[in-house]
C-alpha cells in the first residue's frame, strides 16, 4: 500500500498485510516516521508560540524527540517479551506496528493545531495552554495506542494462517501501562514546550519531581484564578 496521512487511518489492513509479509518494511518505516516527525513539529510549534518564536521552534524540536525516544526505550522491551512468551514475530515487524500508531498520534495531534492556536489568539494563560496541551497529547496519545493494539490484532489473525505467532494480548497490555510511564516522564524531562511569559527561553526541564507532580501543582494554581 502506498501511505499517505488519510491511509494510515483508512487502510490499517492493508498495512498489517504488508508489514506481515515484509513488503518494503524499511520503506515504510521511514515515511511513517517521517510524518510524525513533521506532524509532531508542526504541533509542537504552535505550543512553543504563546512565548516566543525561538522557544516556538525548541518545542518543534522536541514533539518529535518526545516521541522518537520513547519509542526507542520501549520498543525492545516489547519485542523482545513478546520473543520470551512465544512469538515469532520480526523486530522490523514490531517497529512497523510501533511506528504506524506512533504516526498516527503525531498526525492526530497536528489536526488539532488550529486549536491550539485559536486559544493562543484568545489570549488564554499559561495554566489553560498547558492543561489544554497535556488534554489534547491524552486524547491523542490513547487514540494512537488503541490503534497499536487494532494493528497487533490484525498481525495476529495473519500470522495464524501462516502458523506463526505475534505478540501476546496480556504482554501488549502490560507494556502499554510501560510506553505511557515513560512517555510522561519523558514528556516532563524535555519540558518545558509551552513557557511562562517572561522565562528565559529554555531547553530542557531543570527542575526536579516527575510530570504527576508538576501537573498537579499547574491544576491548582489554575483552579485558585
Amino acid at each position: 500500500m502506498r501511505i499517505t496521512l488519510e491511509s494510515v487511518f483508512s487502510q490499517s489492513a492493508a498495512l498489517c498485510e504488508d508489514l506481515v509479509n515484509q513488503v518494503q518494511t524499511g520503506r515504510k518505516l521511514s515515511t511513517l516516521v517521517g510524518y510524525a516527525v513533521l506532524s509532531g513539529a508542526f504541533y509542537g510549534a504552535t505550543m512553543g508560540l504563546s512565548h516566543s518564536a525561538l522557544q516556538a521552534g525548541a518545542s518543534a524540536i522536541k514533539v518529535p524527540m518526545l516521541f522518537l525516544l520513547t519509542l526507542a526505550i520501549c520498543l525492545p522491551s516489547l519485542h523482545f517479551l513478546g520473543l520470551l512468551f512465544g512469538a515469532t514475530i520480526r523486530f522490523q515487524q514490531t517497529a512497523g506496528v510501533l511506528s504506524a500508531g506512533l504516526c498516527r498520534t503525531s498526525i492526530l495531534l497536528s489536526a488539532f493545531a488550529p486549536i491550539s492556536l485559536f486559544f493562543l489568539m484568545s489570549g488564554s494563560d499559561y495554566p489553560f495552554l498547558l492543561l489544554m496541551h497535556v488534554g489534547v497529547f491524552t486524547v491523542c496519545g490513547a487514540g494512537g495506542l488503541v490503534t497499536i493494539f487494532q494493528d497487533f490484532s490484525q498481525v495476529r489473525l495473519q500470522m495464524a494462517q501462516a502458523e506463526q505467532r505475534s505478540i501476546p494480548r496480556s504482554v501488549l497490555y502490560a507494556w502499554m501501562l510501560l510506553y505511557m510511564f515513560v512517555g510522561t516522564q519523558m514528556a516532563f524531562n524535555l519540558a518545558p514546550f509551552v513557557n511562562r511569559p517572561g522565562d528565559a527561553v529554555a531547553l530542557f526541564n531543570q527542575g526536579q519531581g516527575n510530570f504527576y507532580s508538576y501537573l498537579w501543582d499547574v491544576i491548582a494554581e489554575w483552579m485558585q484564578r
